[in-house]
């Protein structure tokens, strides 16, 4: 439960503060009425580096020595 807590609250924060990762995938509609090229449309995501910060929280014990917001806090501070 606490590591779906720090998920949902990264997926959160991190859309707060502008930083879930941008991708792009075609548009299924164009794809679908046949265009040949159809546009690109923009998505965001968790961020794939979120991932080994949290194996990183794991390894560390911090999900039993802290609550889901210290934990997402640190995880979304910048790297030295």
């Amino acid at each position: 439960m606490a590591l779906a807590d720090v998920i949902c609250q990264l997926v959160v924060k991190g859309a707060e503060l502008g930083e879930l990762e941008e991708y792009e995938i075609p548009d299924l509609d164009a794809v679908a009425a046949g265009v040949v090229d159809p546009p690109r449309l923009k998505r965001r995501r968790f961020r794939r580096d979120w991932l080994e910060r949290i194996f990183d929280a794991i390894e560390l014990d911090a999900f039993s020595r802290l609550p889901a917001r210290d934990i997402v806090d640190r995880l979304l501070q910048p790297r030295p």
